[in-house]
């Protein structure tokens, strides 16, 4: 049954990874994931025997041991004192014999406390039954996907169909219901109802299928925030993420606690476009309810520059065009992580830069796109500083989520600046973009900032506000409605511990662009008549569900979640730190491709509202009880002199 593969091969795979991650000792961990890489080697086929995915293992165990610097302070790859004891089990279990993957795999799993156990117990697996299986295993080493039959309401390429049967691979039949509504990136959500050899169906479960680095990420921030704070009626990620080694995309399991006989799940956008806005309202009210008490309201008082939180979902400092050194006629101006480069008007197109110590986010081969930012953890403030780098030949570099590229030289095709432009010129603007301000087209609002402009100077804003467990990613489409009127979130890539607001002031921009907008006049004229209503709840008028407007039924479900924002504000009344997360958020929806121009144009308009409370230009809720006042204009004296002697 073994392999035959030598000993000395796998340790080379063992180096080369530790080199990968410029370590340049080996340990146990590297040795393990040399292991994984054999070609129908025995620790792949037993993983996948215990429903553990070896790409996701070999992931997770790379995030947490990190990449260091790429310097060395020693010669050649000396073993560490676990590694060393693990090579003499090895020795005496082969007796003998020159240790084999069997008896690798064995004394890694039996030393017991070492980074690789310590990974598997914390995705679910029993040490002792994969010792049991190592020790027992001799069917071949190639196992094959079933040809299951996949039929149903959606269209799929091989790559996906590969996916949806290795999923399901202990099934007869597999039926699509139908596919739901996803996000903006690109992700696909499918309603899946497989069924038993037996003939039984089983309850349906939700399936997502996405790039494979982007699942394993998904899965990784699903087990370090999400898994012990569900409450008990929700969507639930099972088993291990399905990524085959030699696709690009994979594929995640939800499940929910419900019986067979009960109504397949919606998502909250699809009921959305229904007739009772109120139902969504109380949807939202019960989510609140449910994850609250683990999320959203066990917080902590969090003091921070806004670029820190927000940065992120702005589009990337700069697009560069990737050059040699030897075309480079000028010194290169050299770019770092968290510099203020990113946050003003330095950089302009034309100009050589150096990027160095930038961490990888995501590799397009087929595009021959590199996306770099500051870092890969969760936290928000890692994903700034975003550089996009066009023109690398990637079809031979393993560039992997997490590594961080020493240096690449470049000159800049575009700024923020540029890439922001171009999104509000696709919305048909009738006004200067360039201008300072947009002229009035309503009725009780007169003109308003124009917000290009003030981005640098709001990033770096100091707030106050809480730090809690967060979604990341709360849209309608990641709210799906069970059969018992249970609100289950989905989708926990992004999942982190961030500013409160954040989830709230992007479920508002969501219900406006996907709720509001659709009900509201056409063009330019009819987001103002929205604007007007918006400004109208800002103000704490309560009254705006009985205007006399298409949209008004729509627009008080924001009125509503308000009442839950106003929960979460870092101090009561003080409704500037939510504006400053509107503003972001809204900018960030111009350039959902997937949504109406109507809903970009409001949500363009919604940053400039938010940018006028925030320079004082109107009046607005004052308190959490929506009655007017003018008390939440940001002071940024104040705001300044609290943030820094907060820090001392």
């Amino acid at each position: 049954m073994d392999n035959n593969v030598r000993l000395q091969d796998i340790l080379t795979l063992a180096r080369q990874e530790s080199a990968h991650l410029c370590h340049y000792f080996v340990g146990v961990e590297h040795l393990f994931i040399a292991l994984t890489q054999l070609k129908a080697g025995l620790a792949s086929a037993v993983l996948e025997h215990h429903s553990l995915s070896p790409r996701f293992v070999r992931y997770s165990i790379r995030e947490s041991v990190g990449r260091y610097e790429d310097r060395r302070y020693w010669a050649g790859f000396p073993e560490t004192p676990r590694m060393l004891r693990v090579m003499d089990l090895a020795s005496r279990l082969a007796d003998g014999r020159t240790p084999s993957e069997r008896e690798l795999l064995v004394a890694i799993l039996s030393e017991n406390d070492n980074v690789v156990t310590r990974i598997l117990r914390e995705m679910g697996a029993d040490i002792n039954a994969l010792i049991e299986t190592v020790s027992d295993w001799d069917a071949p080493l190639h196992p094959q996907t079933p040809d299951i039959p996949i039929d149903g309401a959606a269209q799929l390429d091989g790559d996906a169909i590969k996916v949806l049967q290795t999923m399901f691979r202990e099934y007869s039949h597999v039926h699509i219901v139908r596919e739901l509504a996803g996000g903006h990136s690109g992700a696909r959500v499918l309603l899946v109802r497989p069924t038993r050899v037996d003939g039984l169906k089983d309850a349906p479960v939700v399936v997502k299928l996405d790039d494979r680095n982007t699942v394993l990420y998904e899965r990784r921030r699903y087990d370090l925030y999400v898994k012990g704070t569900l409450p008990a009626a929700t969507a639930r990620l099972v088993d291990s993420p399905v990524v085959p080694d030699d696709l690009a995309i994979g594929g995640l399991k939800y499940t929910f606690v419900g019986r067979v006989e009960d109504t397949d799940p919606v998502s909250l956008r699809e009921m959305a476009t229904g007739d009772d806005p109120q139902r969504v309202s109380d949807l939202i009210r019960v989510m609140f309810e449910s994850f609250g008490p683990v999320w959203w309201l066990q917080r902590t008082p969090y003091r921070f520059a806004a670029w820190r939180e927000y940065e992120h979902v702005l589009p990337p400092a700069i697009v560069v065009e990737a050059v040699r050194a030897s075309e480079s006629r000028s010194p290169a101006r050299v770019l770092k992580p968290f510099g203020l480069w990113s946050r003003s008007r330095q950089i302009m197109a034309g100009e050589i830069v150096s990027l160095q110590g930038f961490a990888v986010q995501k590799a397009n081969p087929a595009g021959d796109v590199l996306h770099l930012a500051a870092g890969v953890q969760p936290e928000a403030m890692h994903r700034s500083s975003k550089v996009e780098v066009r023109g690398l030949d990637l079809s031979d570099a393993a560039h992997y989520r997490g590594e961080v590229v020493d240096q690449i030289l470049g000159r800049v095709v575009m700024t923020r600046e540029d890439l922001l432009l171009r999104a509000v010129q696709r919305l048909e603007p009738y006004f200067d973009l360039r201008a300072g301000s947009i002229p009035s087209l309503g009725a009780t609002l007169g003109d308003l900032p124009n917000p290009l402009p003030q981005i640098d100077l709001l990033l770096e804003k100091p707030l106050r506000g809480h730090l809690s467990t967060i979604h990341g990613d709360l849209h309608l489409g990641n709210i799906l409605v069970g059969p018992r009127g249970d609100a289950w979130l989905i989708d926990f890539a992004w999942t982190r511990d961030g500013h409160t607001l954040f989830d709230w002031a992007l479920l508002e921009i969501s219900l406006l662009v996907e709720m509001v907008a659709p009900r509201a006049p056409t063009g330019w004229e009819g987001a103002w008549e929205v604007l007007e209503l918006v400004a109208a709840i800002n103000r704490g008028e309560d009254d705006v569900r009985h205007v006399a407007h298409p949209a008004a039924e729509a627009l008080s479900v924001v009125a509503d979640m308000r009442e839950i924002a106003a929960e979460c504000l870092g101090e009561p009344g003080r409704w500037s730190e939510y504006y400053l997360a509107l503003a972001f958020v809204a900018l960030r929806a111009i350039d959902w491709r997937a949504e109406s121009v109507d809903g970009r144009r409001l949500a363009f308009l919604v940053a400039a509202l938010c940018m006028d409370h925030l320079r004082g230009g109107a009046q607005r809720r004052g308190d959490g009880s929506g009655s007017p006042g003018t008390t939440s204009e940001l002071d940024e004296t104040e705001l300044r002199r609290d943030y820094y002697s907060s820090s001392e």
